[in-house]
């Protein structure tokens, strides 16, 4: 066994399990850069559709490609990482990868209701605009023809 790899047997809980990653990794680093970086994307264009459409069906494609991006690491992980953190099972994939991803797309999903809802109470303050114009335009006939 390579003297970097962690013993499975000694981890007993998800929190022990991201205490013994080196979050001070350069790589690691960039990764959560990425995401942040994501999510100000995604604050900032909330109101361009378009352009969440594509952040969003690309971040599903990241989650998508998470197996062979995991597995492509694990056989490559010397070339820029200090630790072998790639396992078979892909916890440590879905933990820096994917959870923070499906966040920035749970985001996306937000915005996207809320412009929803926004959308619907306009629309609901205009019919009832149009009906109170309709309900004056037919009590001022009614008028003229009582006079």
């Amino acid at each position: 066994m390579h003297e970097s790899f962690i013993e499975t047997k000694s981890i007993t809980s998800y929190w022990q399990f991201l205490r013994m990653i080196n979050w001070y990794e350069p790589w690691l680093i960039g990764l959560c850069g990425f995401h942040a970086i994501c999510l100000l994307i995604i604050v900032v264009t909330r109101g361009y559709h378009n352009i969440q459409i594509l952040l969003f069906v690309g971040l599903l494609l990241c989650i998508y490609c998470a197996e062979y991006i995991n597995q492509l690491a694990a056989e490559k992980w010397q070339l820029f990482a200090e630790d072998q953190y790639f396992d078979s099972r892909g916890m440590f994939i879905s933990t820096v990868l994917s959870f923070p991803v499906i966040i920035n797309c749970c985001v996306i999903v937000g915005i996207w209701l809320y412009e929803s809802i926004y959308l619907l109470k306009i629309c609901v303050k205009r019919l009832k605009k149009a009906r109170i114009e309709q309900h004056k335009k037919t009590e001022n006939d009614d008028k003229k023809k009582t006079e």
